[in-house]
């Protein structure tokens, strides 16, 4: 198999493999990729909160954009870290 040549642009690139089939390419292992394993650092809770509390976490995470699930968690956070 021949190696992959390097592509001075995407365009060069797509326009390459427009023209080639890429199973004649790259018999080697890629030694550029690297895979990330992490163990998961979250666990899910369930508690109850007044629906109220929900509504406002709600309409405040929509108003920055974020989930309220992502907002709470932050609060929750920030707070533990300030006692």
């Amino acid at each position: 198999m021949r190696p992959i040549p390097e592509f001075s642009s995407v365009e060069e690139e797509s326009k390459f493999w427009d023209e080639h089939d890429i199973t004649e390419y790259g018999d080697e292992p890629a030694d550029d990729i690297q895979l990330a394993i992490e163990q998961e650092t979250k666990k899910r809770v369930t508690i109850r909160l007044d629906v109220s509390l929900i509504e406002q976490l709600k309409k405040t995470a929509k108003s920055r954009n974020v989930g309220y699930q992502t907002l709470a968690r932050g609060i929750l956070k920030q707070h533990m870290a300030d006692l």
